[in-house]
């Protein structure tokens, strides 16, 4: 893919993003954002600045703990939901499984319809096309 071209708002996007530590934005991105730091080292300090007071709260809070209970809690209701929700699940698949049996059944009736009036009408064209390119006039045969 290719990088997209580096400016302060691509730059400030990516600080916001990715946070003020280059070294962890996307490796297509940090050669452009290394250059564009050299070439303006007062706007990239500033975007940087604010995204390293973002990274540095982040880091600060608390890791949340989870309790094995709560987690075999969690598993257990979602299996639940998932099995309550498999009726509903299966009429539905039915009901589309049926609807797309009566369009394909539909398109092969309309089909055969349409192929058939077609087939006789290029019959009576090529029938009006040889008589008309014939080379007896019809008073020679019939006189």
């Amino acid at each position: 893919m290719k990088p997209e071209r580096m400016d302060e708002t691509r730059f400030g996007e990516l600080a916001d993003a990715f946070g003020g530590d280059v070294r962890r934005w996307p490796g297509s991105e940090r050669d452009a954002a290394r250059a564009w730091i050299d070439a303006h080292p007062l706007e990239a300090e500033r975007a940087l600045f604010d995204a390293r007071q973002t990274d540095a709260a982040l880091f600060a809070s608390p890791n949340p703990v989870v309790s094995m209970a709560l987690r075999d809690r969690v598993i257990a209701a979602a299996s639940v939901r998932a099995r309550a929700a498999w009726p509903g699940l299966r009429k539905l698949l039915w009901i589309g499984g049926a609807g797309w049996a009566a369009a394909a059944c539909a398109g092969v009736v309309f089909g055969a319809n349409l192929g058939g009036h077609l087939a006789t009408q290029a019959q009576a064209d090529a029938v009006l096309d040889q008589a008309m390119l014939g080379g007896f006039d019809e008073t020679e045969v019939l006189g």
